[in-house]
């Protein structure tokens, strides 16, 4: 999946109607101090989880575009006072109605005079494909398929909640049978891979720390409980530990399990002979009776060459930072968003974060020129889709988010393509640093 573009109408101190279109790849947002770059960072991370219950008490008003294998996902989303909102309606006599009429709260009724809604549009590329509509409001949700309607339903839930991915599954329980299919792929693709942004401190690290992670049976089958930060191949393993009752208080997983994987890179970069992720088993029914298994206390520990042992509270600012983020890749295999990567980091590592994020559409920012020195640029289109600056100025609409023109980028990738000054240099020579 990837996000193609974002279109915000309003929200915060930026300036109304900003468009920006994004590369497929590694997208980078430039500015000084105070200029939104966060902010930007921020938004991104909401529209991917589709989580926008942080704002509740914002209004703001967005659209954006979502591309899957073959179909896009078109969404609205607004949070504003009822007579800023459109009214619309399904075909008539269907009673399939938008967040503006019906399925709307009455206007005293409104916590702190906003209504949320939502408009999810989805098309598949095949012609003989249908075209699903999604609407919604604090109070209810309709669907249409091709125009028809669908279905709909009254009920009091939170919108702006991970409302997209809510949406579509619960219009994959009505739709035929081929339509439900590949709405469910769609979700069991995105749903647990939209990442949060990881942030310019260290946060992230501190957070793995309080993962708590449980699966449960059903029938033959065990089901994770919940929305859990692990690692994709993570589950897996887990349940490889479980099979065999009983099970022990603790399990332990070495960095040469997992070549590829985040804890053996992480030795290697770092430059330690191995290490450890132990884990806390807290709750054990045995599966065999249709139980419930729960896992925490996430905690490394690591061994130099010379054989004395590092636990991890004991790494440094920068070592704290590699670790989280290489667990943050295996974790979110689709995006990356991430907050001044360079912090802490040697250049030789600044290397090897952007190399591992891969095939990711990314979007990062940094005033530190090491991460500008590591970006490849194919031609100048790209360069054109994948900077964005950003400028910070006073009163309500000071920030503006902008992007090169055709002609600028044109010019700056010949720059950078005599290889004589690298991409950072090249961009504050032109003022977009």
């Amino acid at each position: 999946m990837k996000l193609t573009w974002l279109h915000v109408h309003h929200y915060r101190g930026l300036a109304p109607d900003t468009r920006l279109t994004f590369g497929p790849s590694l997208n980078v947002v430039v500015g000084a101090t105070g200029s939104g770059r966060t902010t930007l960072l921020e938004l991104v991370s909401s529209v991917l989880c589709s989580d926008f219950s942080g704002l509740l008490r914002e209004p703001f008003s967005l659209e954006y575009g979502l591309r899957f294998d073959d179909l896009t996902v078109d969404v609205a989303v607004r949070n504003e006072p009822p007579v800023a909102l459109p009214a619309s309606t399904g075909p008539a006599g269907t009673g399939v109605t938008g967040p503006g009429v019906a399925l709307a709260l009455p206007p005293a009724a409104l916590s702190h005079g906003l209504m949320p809604s939502i408009v999810a549009t989805v098309r598949w590329d095949a012609a003989e494909d249908v075209r699903l509509v999604m609407r919604a409001s604090a109070t209810g949700f309709a669907c249409e398929v091709d125009g028809a309607a669908g279905f709909s339903k009254r009920m009091h839930w939170s919108v702006l909640d991970r409302s997209v991915w809510t949406l579509l599954f619960m219009a994959a329980q009505y739709l035929e049978r081929g339509v439900k299919d590949r709405l469910k792929e769609l979700l069991r693709r995105t749903f647990l891979l939209a990442p949060p942004r990881f942030d310019e401190a260290l946060g992230m690290y501190e957070r793995i720390g309080t993962i708590r992670y449980a699966m449960e049976r059903r029938g033959e089958d065990l089901f994770p409980l919940g929305l859990m930060a692990l690692p994709a191949w993570m589950p897996g393993w887990l349940r490889e530990q479980v099979e065999e009752e009983p099970l022990p208080p603790t399990l332990m997983f070495r960095h040469e399990t997992l070549p590829q994987g985040f804890l053996a890179r992480f030795v290697a970069l770092a430059g330690f002979a191995s290490g450890t992720l132990t884990l806390d088993v807290t709750e054990s029914t045995p599966l065999s009776e249709g139980g419930r298994l729960g896992f925490s206390g996430f905690r490394f520990a690591f061994t130099r060459t010379d054989g004395s042992t590092v636990s991890q509270e004991e790494l440094g600012h920068g070592q704290k930072r590699l670790l989280s983020f290489l667990y943050y890749l295996d974790v979110h295999e689709a995006f990356v968003i991430a907050d001044e990567l360079p912090d802490g980091l040697h250049a030789d590592l600044v290397r090897a974060c952007v190399a591992a994020m891969g095939d990711r559409q990314g979007f990062v920012t940094s005033q530190s020129p090491l991460l500008f020195e590591h970006l490849r640029l194919r031609d100048a289109e790209q360069l054109q889709a994948s900077l964005i600056r950003c400028e910070g100025g006073a009163g309500q609409g000071g920030w503006r988010w902008t992007q090169p023109t055709p002609e600028q980028a044109a010019r700056w990738f010949d720059a950078y393509r005599v290889g004589s000054l690298p991409l950072g240099a090249v961009l504050r020579a032109q003022g977009f640093g």
